[in-house]
């Protein structure tokens, strides 16, 4: 079996901190809006069925109403960052690693668990401190670090909360956060037309879903885990580095941000029923217990197949071969 090309340098690592921001003083501070999250429509049927939490605020807001409510919240603790609207991914991606070449001290990611992603990948290794007030529709990144939805009360958190080392996960170049999807999911993501997702949010998810059962073919991985020969067979995976999927379904139950591993499910079987069944198991907390998933914790994998789909933290990345690894220690966050 042919070996997924490694990234070109060691991954940079941090060493661990657990400082509480109580009279801390942020001297550069910048803030990436990303005025499309969480725009979408998200009935409170699909909210009951994914644990999603309903954002909490004491107004409604158009995207720049929202962030000047933001400034002046963040202005109440005298931080007054340099706020830039984001276009693309690309660009938050940019301007993040401009901010940690020229040492700043604070990037405030305001989005989703995408715009978190692409902020991510410009501050990994560097001492910048991600801040998130999120503002998407799911925020599996802000449930897991108990980030409130209430902007008002993230906000807070820049002087009532505390500095944290977490480890990343990495595909091929490219850091995730929270999870990378080999497979269907990643294949929604990708079928999913931009523009209905945009309108219709999840309901454009899960109508792609739907037809998706019938026309993706579910072809077969195989997967090698750390140093081992053995090779693992499924159709479907996800490689995580926190415990949620989808809302606060709990999919990988042993998975922690600074354990120094990724956790891994494998799905064994393929077809629509066997789908419908691990929906089911995933409600009820009990899909770790059946035979036909595969749970794994690893340091790194490989997956020898250029024929999957690929998404990191609802993000397309493409059809590739992969090697996966975790960086430990690999960004400084602000959590509760």
């Amino acid at each position: 079996m042919s070996t997924a090309a490694g990234p070109s340098k060691k991954p940079s690592s941090l060493n661990p901190v657990n400082i509480h921001t109580k009279g801390y003083a942020w001297k550069k501070t910048m803030l990436i809006f990303n005025p499309q999250s969480g725009q979408g429509l998200f009935p409170p049927f699909f909210q009951q069925i994914l644990g999603v939490k309903k954002r909490l605020s004491a107004i409604k807001y158009s995207p720049m109403a929202e962030l000047d409510y933001i400034e002046a919240e963040l202005a109440k603790y005298n931080i007054r960052p340099r706020s830039v609207i984001s276009s693309s991914p690309e660009e938050a991606t940019a301007l993040a690693r401009k901010c940690a070449k020229q040492k700043y001290t604070l990037v405030i990611a305001v989005g989703g668990d995408g715009t978190i992603n692409a902020v991510v990948n410009g501050l990994a290794g560097s001492k910048t401190v991600l801040a998130v007030i999120p503002t998407g529709t799911i925020n599996i990144f802000g449930l897991q670090m108990n980030i409130p939805t209430n902007i008002k009360a993230a906000c807070t958190l820049l002087r009532n909360g505390r500095i944290i080392t977490m480890d990343l996960g990495k595909v091929n170049q490219r850091y995730f956060v929270c999870m990378a999807g080999i497979g269907f999911d990643a294949f929604v993501i990708k079928a999913t037309d931009r523009n209905l997702k945009k309108i219709f949010g999840v309901i454009a998810l899960a109508f792609t879903a739907l037809v998706g059962f019938f026309v993706y073919p579910f072809r077969s991985l195989r997967v090698k885990i750390d140093h081992s020969k053995k090779i693992h067979k499924g159709y479907f995976m996800i490689v995580g580095n926190m415990k949620y999927y989808g809302g606060d379904l709990v999919l990988l139950p042993h998975a922690k941000i600074n354990d120094g591993y990724l956790d891994v499910c494998l799905f064994k079987k393929r077809g629509f029923f066997n789908f419908i069944g691990y929906l089911w198991g995933l409600r009820r907390g009990k899909l770790e217990k059946y035979l036909d998933v595969e749970y794994l914790q690893c340091k790194q994998l490989e997956v020898d197949n250029q024929s999957q789909y690929v998404h990191l933290d609802g993000e397309y990345l493409g059809r590739q071969k992969l090697h996966i690894q975790v960086v430990p220690s690999a960004l400084r966050i602000l959590v509760k």
